[in-house]
């Protein structure tokens, strides 16, 4: 099961990365059931650190467990 969990991160982190290196808006859902319209600002090995653009943490600085992550897309805006 760990070792599940291992992969499932650096797929994620590879995806970040490659958002962060393309200036893609994201979205994030985590295992909690939260939500995070954001762009990327870094990719660590512990932790996702993201600045929201809407919801209602728009504009906070918010510091994500990778683990903790559950998805992690491309922001699509609504009629696009």
């Amino acid at each position: 099961m760990e070792e599940g969990i291992k992969d499932k991160v650096e797929r994620l982190k590879l995806k970040a990365e490659l958002f962060l290196e393309n200036n893609i808006k994201t979205f994030i859902k985590t295992i909690q059931n939260d939500y995070y319209f954001c762009e990327i600002l870094v990719v660590g090995d512990l932790y996702l650190y993201v600045k929201n653009f809407a919801g209602k943490r728009k504009g906070e600085k918010d510091q994500l467990i990778w683990s903790d992550i559950s998805e992690i897309f491309e922001y699509v805006e609504k009629g696009k």
